[in-house]
């Protein structure tokens, strides 16, 4: 008798374990295709996203080739090798991506930057007037940081020495 009942639980419990894969499974087909009858698919975002993934694949694999040749793991012709050979295939779905947006006339993700620059770009005039004076700015402070290090030189030895030291780092003497 309690064989029996320990058999009857044992097989509820299996039977409440595994119900849950073989429910999930089905409905897991059921959604995928009501999922594939609503979604239209558009080829040339498929292949952007295809090329999209090649590109990171190879961006990927060149800095791990960087990597590697600053571990030592590779010798300079291999690294030099591998490097222009990952690079070129990388040039070439750069192209094919730019030619596949010309032809399915989407515009890329980094339109909007491209469009920014080319907006400050057309505006250089008025922009180089302020490049100009933040470069003014910079030498000035860079010839009044020279005059301060010029100043600052050891009464004994002549070293030179930076505004909070007490003690000449050469010979010792107090500094004023």
């Amino acid at each position: 008798m309690e064989i029996i009942i320990i058999l009857i639980i044992s097989a509820a419990v299996a039977i409440y374990i595994a119900l849950p894969f073989f429910l999930k499974s089905g409905a897991q087909e059921n959604e995928f295709s009501v999922i594939s009858d609503v979604r239209t698919v558009d080829p040339t975002a498929e292949k952007l996203k295809s090329l999209d993934n090649q590109k990171e694949a190879l961006y990927s694999a060149i800095k791990d080739i960087e990597f590697d040749y600053g571990l030592g793991k590779l010798s300079e012709d291999d690294y030099g090798e591998l490097k222009n050979k990952y690079k070129l295939e990388a040039a070439a779905v750069l192209k094919e991506m730019d030619q596949t947006q010309i032809k399915g006339g989407t515009k890329g993700p980094d339109y909007e930057l491209e469009q920014e620059i080319m907006s400050y770009r057309s505006k250089e005039p008025e922009n180089l007037t302020e490049d100009k004076k933040i470069e003014e700015e910079i030498s000035a402070f860079r010839s009044a940081s020279k005059k301060t290090e010029k100043e600052n030189k050891c009464s004994e030895c002549g070293s030179q020495y930076s505004s909070e030291d007490m003690f000449c780092s050469k010979c010792g003497a107090k500094l004023n």
